[in-house]
């Protein structure tokens, strides 16, 4: 099935809009899940380097040449297989891809984004248009708030695998000729919607919408497992005449117990550690706050400007603090924005000794003792 994505944008002298009700029940604000949570890690782990992502992706056995096994998901081999996504035409467009700062989580676009996969459930339909608003009013009604700059939705209602969602998204395979049959051309959607906006740096939050209702078995479109809407925004404020986007620092603390990939998993995060930032040369606490129940945390940074140096540091993580500075430039909305840059930074928990060490070494010792005569 092809994904879908469009984006809206917004100017500060035309500030109403129209709010109206979803279709079907509404959820309430809430932490990530773990899954939820390690997408957002993706697409920030995109972000941050887009080639360094394909090669984690997909297989070349030579620059824009596919390998024998095109992926090491199954669901993303078939996609590749079905659209014929051209190896070379890939490797070609993400050679130019520029990196962007992380994307936030935000508990509200999730609330409007997981309506939406609701909607697309229970009408069995992947569409931008099933309840008759605008994408700004959907996330406005999920809780946004009407400050809102940018506004943007992907789809995706038959995703197999937390990475073949993902890579659908970031390889955005699909009808280059959007005549709906093969042959598909490059099998990748003409424009890469998908990938443009998640590469988007004006998009600064994030919400990624799992369904919360149950798949009827008769469905031929929104089939899941995972029917996903993502919902993306940015922002502002009016501080004495000056409009400000201002910066969000976001990340996780992780026990890398499960993949040892120094990478989050699902149920390697850790809930409830402290996370603070400081001013670094005058070591004065500027912002602090706890990661969630998946591990992640999201801190606002409004007031940090640029040209001092930041430290954060999770107290119970076992690593050295990380140091940041911030960055801004001057987005045109109708009238100028100055939009800071996010943040990234997690924490790899070290493991303290203790018993499951000594464990270990317990075990270790039978298996000697066990091979003496």
């Amino acid at each position: 099935m092809p994904l879908l994505t469009l984006t809206a944008c917004r100017r500060l002298l035309c500030r109403c809009v129209a709010v109206l009700c979803l279709v079907g029940s509404v959820s309430e604000a809430a932490d990530p899940t773990a899954e939820q949570q390690y997408w957002l890690e993706l697409t920030n782990r995109f972000r941050a380097d887009p080639q360094g992502e394909l090669s984690k992706l997909v297989n070349f056995s030579s620059p824009g040449v596919w390998a024998p096994v095109k992926s090491s998901d199954p669901y993303v081999v078939n996609a590749l297989n079905y659209f014929g996504t051209d190896a070379a035409t890939l490797a070609a467009q993400f050679a130019s891809l520029t990196a962007a700062p992380p994307v936030a989580w935000n508990s509200n676009l999730n609330v409007s984004a997981t309506n939406y996969s609701d909607l697309m459930v229970s009408l069995d339909q992947q569409s931008h248009t099933l309840d008759g608003l605008s994408i700004p009013q959907r996330i406005v009604a999920g809780g946004f708030g009407a400050n809102w700059l940018k506004a943007g939705e992907n789809l995706f209602a038959a995703t197999q695998t937390l990475t073949h969602g993902h890579s659908g998204m970031v390889i955005d395979w699909g009808d280059e000729d959007g005549n709906g049959s093969a042959p598909f051309g490059t099998g990748i959607q003409n424009p890469a919607g998908h990938r443009i906006a998640l590469l988007d740096r004006q998009f600064k939050e994030m919400g990624i919408g799992f369904q919360s209702t149950l798949i009827p078995g008769g469905n031929l479109n929104a089939t899941g497992p995972y029917v996903v809407t993502q919902h993306l925004g940015s922002r502002y404020r009016l501080d004495t005449g000056t409009y400000y986007s201002d910066a969000i620092l976001t990340g996780s603390v992780y026990q890398d117990t499960i993949a040892a990939d120094a990478f989050y998993t699902p149920g390697e995060g850790l809930a409830g550690v402290a996370v603070n930032v400081y001013d670094d040369l005058t070591n004065t606490l500027l912002v602090s706050g706890f990661t969630n129940s998946a591990g992640g945390y999201n801190l606002s940074l409004q007031g940090l400007t640029t040209g001092i140096t930041y430290r954060v540091e999770a107290l119970s993580a076992g690593l050295a603090a990380q140091t940041f500075t911030l960055n801004s430039t001057i987005a045109n909305f109708g009238a100028p924005v100055v939009m800071f840059d996010n943040v990234h930074a997690s924490f790899q928990t070290v493991p303290e000794p203790g018993s499951g060490l000594l464990c270990l070494v317990a075990g270790l010792l039978v298996c000697v003792n066990r091979r003496r005569p």
